[in-house]
């Protein structure tokens, strides 16, 4: 299992945030660097009964266990096999720690606080989609760690 910590690099300035930068299917997603603890390459994940599609199972990180969530199947695009060099985002939410499976990671961009901003209201309140960040030509949909966790500690609870 090879590690990579993006914990030791935090936004250097208050008026930038820095984003780690990882795809699903065809469109560009981040979470705040402050919110990733590290990247893994893929690893055995264990099958919770009963669980969502999109909670494959928990992994041991270092004698924690920590619930995975696929996010190509909780945002409802189809699920793709995994493989060695698929990664798993190590992110903490409240205080727990979450693995989300993406299809890759592509990079740590540093972008201005003036080029992010919320999503369109006509969006609605369930979206996971908490903020989009502009870099030149790209659009960043940044996720709400809250609403992409939401449900999955309901279905761990009591195992």
């Amino acid at each position: 299992m090879t590690t990579t910590a993006l914990s030791e690099t935090e936004a250097g300035s208050a008026e930038a945030t820095q984003l780690v930068v990882f795809r699903i299917a065809k469109s560009e997603y981040a979470l705040p660097v402050g919110n990733v603890g590290e990247i893994l390459r893929m690893v055995a994940i264990a099958p919770v009964p009963e669980a969502p599609e999109w909670l494959p199972g928990v992994i041991n990180l270092r004698g924690k266990v920590i619930p995975v969530i696929d996010l190509r199947t909780r945002l409802g695009l189809p699920a793709e096999p995994v493989g060695l060099n698929t990664p798993i985002i190590v992110a903490e939410h409240e205080g727990q720690m979450v693995g989300l499976v993406a299809d890759s990671v592509t990079e740590l961009l540093t972008v201005g606080n003036d080029s992010i901003e919320p999503p369109d209201e006509r969006v609605g309140a369930s979206n996971t989609v908490k903020s989009v960040a502009r870099a030149a030509e790209r659009l960043i949909l940044i996720f709400d760690l809250e609403r992409v966790c939401a449900g999955s500690q309901q279905h761990l609870a009591g195992r």
